[in-house]
């Protein structure tokens, strides 16, 4: 008989991946985080900095300068040699005007044959285009058409010369037939091709009507094909000071009064300059002049300006307004405030029957003469405070009083600071600088102020 084999099982063991449950660990935390970052509110931090803010009025300025309209003394075609807003000597040629039409109708044929460029032609037209780049916007789009007008006067120019001279045994035969002159600059200025009818408009004679640009009637002579006798050839502007005339309120006219001089900013480029002012009452209405000696080539063809007065301008700690809050505090009499045994900081005696009077070291976020302003950290409406001295009750909450403030975060939790408002716009604010309660240059704070509360913790 087969001897019987003992067989003894042995129970498996269970080998535990430790490296496997690291990495669950690892997994789940990675999917917690990402799942209450997406579902958390993002709290942006603004760093406070120094900065101005200038009180702009907006306005139509009607410019008006020592401008003279040159009239044509014959019939005939026209086709003119310096450019628009350019500048012309005396006896500079300004235009030729061919009476029969074929000598100036075959030199604008010959302008898209034009390749004549040389060093000094290029240089000019190449920074022309990449100063236009440098300060394209795409919001102003009207620049184009300004860019395009003087582009187009710059090439006009440098073949102006090029088309007379391949013209130039048939206007050697009209002159000597009398149907081709030239015409030159009675005096030195600026040309400018257009005439609106305000020419003779100046700081004394203008009227209210006057000021309506929608009854702005600008006709561009270089748009005609045939001009008649005595039509206006081109305007001549004789001075560099001319003149801006805004009419303005009662208001806008206190500010004023008294001031000398102001600095403006034009609207089409952001450019600030300074000029003299005085204020003239007028048909019972108040008008501003403006008198100034620069920036009139930029401005030659607009008889409306838009522009903004500087009138003042705020400097002092910059910040947000959408970190801004109102804030309610408990106001308590400052005589009920005393240091306690540490003698550091300044607290209330909560009154407490039955556990016993509680030293209190309350945060002060304010102060005026009479009270200093705490929140409800440590008490709340209802609760008693006993004065140091007299024992006198006072009830908090009996009294109460709003803030505007910010979250200080520098200590990585919400801490609201009262700020002193110098001046607002729709979007920024000037706050005082050196308050005993409020914010320093370069504290941060919390920029959606209305997403958070005392004492948040921010991650």
């Amino acid at each position: 008989m087969a001897e019987k084999k003992n067989v003894v099982k042995f129970h498996r063991q269970i080998h535990i991946n430790i490296a496997g449950i690291i990495c669950f660990i690892i997994f789940i935390y990675i999917v917690f985080h990402i799942y209450t970052y997406m579902t958390s509110e993002n709290i942006s931090i603004y760093e406070v900095k120094q900065g101005t803010i200038v009180t702009q009025n907006h306005y139509q300025a009607l410019a008006l300068r020592k401008e003279k309209v040159y009239d044509l003394d014959q019939e005939g075609h026209i086709y003119y040699l310096a450019g628009n807003k350019t500048k012309v000597s005396k006896r500079s040629p300004v235009y030729i005007l061919d009476q029969k039409g074929d000598i100036v109708d075959a030199m604008k044929n010959n302008e898209s044959n034009f390749t004549n460029l040389d060093h000094d032609d290029v240089a000019n037209l190449e920074a022309q285009i990449r100063s236009y780049i440098n300060d394209y916007d795409g919001v102003s789009f009207y620049k184009v058409n300004s860019f395009k007008t003087n582009l187009a006067d710059s090439l006009a120019q440098m073949y102006n010369q090029e088309a007379i001279e391949a013209q130039n045994e048939k206007i050697e035969s009209a002159v000597k037939n009398g149907t081709f002159f030239s015409y030159k600059a009675k005096r030195p200025g600026l040309v400018v091709y257009s005439i609106d009818g305000y020419e003779n408009v100046n700081t004394k004679n203008f009227t209210a009507e006057l000021f309506d640009s929608s009854k702005l009637n600008v006709t561009n002579l270089r748009s005609r094909e045939k001009c008649a006798a005595n039509e206006a050839a081109y305007k001549l502007i004789t001075s560099e000071k001319w003149n801006m005339v805004i009419p303005i309120g009662e208001e806008t006219a206190e500010v004023l009064k008294g001031m000398n001089v102001i600095e403006i900013e034009f609207s089409e480029d952001n450019a600030r300059t300074w000029c003299t002012c005085k204020i003239r009452e007028q048909a019972g209405a108040k008008y501003l002049i403006l008198s100034l000696d620069d920036s009139m080539e930029r401005y030659a063809d607009s008889r409306f300006i838009p522009i903004d007065l500087l009138l003042d301008e705020r400097a002092g700690l910059k910040i947000p307004n959408s970190s801004i809050v109102k804030k309610t505090f408990f106001t308590v009499p400052r005589d009920y405030f005393f240091r306690g045994n540490d003698k550091k900081a300044e607290g209330l005696l909560k009154k407490d029957p039955e556990n016993g009077n509680t030293f209190l070291n309350t945060t002060i976020y304010y102060e005026t003469d009479d009270c200093y302003y705490i929140d409800s950290e440590y008490l709340t409406t209802g609760d008693q405070v006993i004065h140091p001295d007299s024992g006198e009750i006072y009830t908090i909450g009996a009294d109460t009083a709003e803030l505007s403030g910010v979250y200080n975060v520098n200590k990585g939790y919400t801490v609201f600071k009262q700020i002193e408002i110098i001046y607002q716009n729709e979007d920024y604010t000037i706050v005082k600088t050196g308050t005993d309660y409020g914010i320093a240059l370069y504290d941060r704070i919390v920029l959606q102020g209305d997403r958070v509360k005392e004492n948040d913790v921010l991650r």
